[in-house]
């Protein structure tokens, strides 16, 4: 005859990325007890294995875990669990059976941390050729510098992949479901194919040349720059709002997009249209606009250079200041 245990571990301690293990312990009837003990190692020929199933990704619900005693027995105990209310983890019950009547029944949690720290060389270029949330953050040495990956589902981090070529390039692969936080003391380039958001607004970024060129859809977030020449190249649907000081200011749309640079505070900016999109620039002195597009350009110079074609008035083009 085959019979059910429920335990219900309602005063277990989950763990954090820092903690150690915890357990709650629940007496076993002794109807169930055999002289065969619960094997601790689920990979043994004797039993199933343990499972391993992913939490939900919303909070406030129960997980169950059913593990299989050996063959001789037949028997299944079945417990229960409250689960964090912290999304994106992976948590494994383990446990063992003494052969005695009235043994005591130990489920204890492991919590698998979500994020990773790969171990890197120094960068100052950024290459993420796919990513859910990017954030760059500027250290306060060229010593200081790091790249962090957070995944929602764990299992997927052996997968990401982080790695520095020979010209100090940061290239990073992850997932449409993982975040990456890189942290230099100064970016030279950033180079984008599939990433969902940019951002560059934490702390003041600094160095003498910056290129930028975004392949993708990414909502891209800059400010606080300082940069003696900046280069921003949008080639597919992306938008992009920035502030800061840059001494001579490119940019180039391409697509679709819609691109803010009123609040970079520059007295030179080449700015071309080349898509159906949104531009707006501002400059303090010299400003040249070359517009071979249908889109919207927004500018405000004192003196301007407009190398367009005859019909340009035609087109959108508006002055505002």
């Amino acid at each position: 005859m085959n019979i059910v245990v429920a335990i219900r571990t309602s005063n277990l301690k989950w763990m954090d990325s820092s903690s150690t293990g915890q357990s709650q312990s629940s007496t076993v009837p002794s109807s169930t007890s055999s002289s065969t003990p619960w094997p601790t190692d689920p990979s043994t020929s004797s039993s199933t294995a343990w499972p391993t199933p992913s939490r939900p990704t919303t909070t406030g619900s129960t997980v169950t875990f059913t593990a299989s005693r050996p063959t001789t027995t037949g028997s299944t105990v079945t417990f229960t669990a409250s689960r964090p209310t912290t999304t994106g983890s992976t948590v494994t019950f383990t446990a063992s059976r003494s052969t005695t009547t009235g043994s005591t029944f130990t489920p204890t949690p492991t919590y698998y941390s979500s994020s990773s720290t790969p171990s890197t060389p120094s960068f100052n270029k950024i290459n993420i050729l796919l990513a859910r949330n990017v954030q760059l953050q500027a250290t306060s040495s060229p010593g200081d510098y790091f790249v962090t990956i957070t995944c929602d589902d764990p299992s997927i981090l052996p997968y990401v992949r982080a790695n520095v070529t020979e010209d100090s390039m940061l290239v990073v692969t992850a997932t449409t479901d993982c975040d990456v936080t890189i942290g230099a003391y100064t970016y030279q380039a950033i180079h984008l194919d599939s990433v969902s958001l940019l951002s560059m607004t934490s702390y003041s970024y600094r160095g003498y040349e910056l290129k930028l060129l975004s392949m993708g859809n990414s909502q891209i977030q800059i400010a606080n720059i300082g940069y003696d020449l900046a280069e921003f190249t949008l080639v597919g649907n992306s938008t992009m709002e920035m502030s800061g000081k840059i001494g001579k200011l490119t940019i180039t749309s391409r697509g679709k997009g819609f691109i803010d640079a009123t609040r970079i505070e520059t007295a030179n900016v080449n700015a071309t249209l080349a898509g159906v999109g949104s531009l707006r620039v501002k400059s303090t002195a010299n400003m040249n606009l070359i517009v071979d597009g249908t889109g919207n350009l927004m500018w405000c110079s004192p003196k301007v250079q407009m190398d367009v074609t005859y019909d340009y008035r035609k087109k959108n083009i508006v002055y505002q200041c």
